[in-house]
């Protein structure tokens, strides 16, 4: 018995959606740093690369309706995603509400996180592993 399919129209809305374009988030530092002075205002760092379900977590716990949250998207030493698409990432999650892009290498605040990823990839896929 076989499956059958509504025709295309059939669920076509009537009306256009509109969409956020969530880059419209990311921002230059000079730019959140001069808005957010003297206000309440969560600052968190990170590579972000990739980004995963343990970030969001993080990201989840740092915010809070009476502030806003800023993430600085800095660079690993060799990023397996470009910077700019690991800001537009972090930027759609509804909790952040801007993102700053953070020129050259620095510490990470979420090491930790991709580090462990890293070596259970590893793990998993060494000729011994079983995950």
């Amino acid at each position: 018995m076989g499956l059958a399919l509504p025709p295309a129209n059939r669920f076509r809305p009537t009306a256009k959606l509109a969409v956020l374009d969530t880059r419209t988030k990311i921002i230059p530092e000079e730019d959140a740093r001069r808005r957010f002075e003297g206000q309440p205002a969560q600052w968190v760092a990170g590579h972000f690369d990739p980004l995963l379900a343990e970030h969001v977590r993080r990201l989840k716990e740092c915010s809070s309706p009476d502030r806003n949250l800023i993430v600085e998207i800095t660079n690993p030493a060799r990023p397996l995603l470009a910077q700019r698409a690991r800001a537009e990432l972090v930027a759609a999650l509804g909790m952040v509400d801007y993102v700053v892009l953070k020129n050259g290498q620095a510490a990470s605040e979420d090491a930790d996180i991709t580090e462990r990823f890293v070596q259970h990839v590893l793990r998993r896929h060494s000729p011994e592993g079983t995950g």
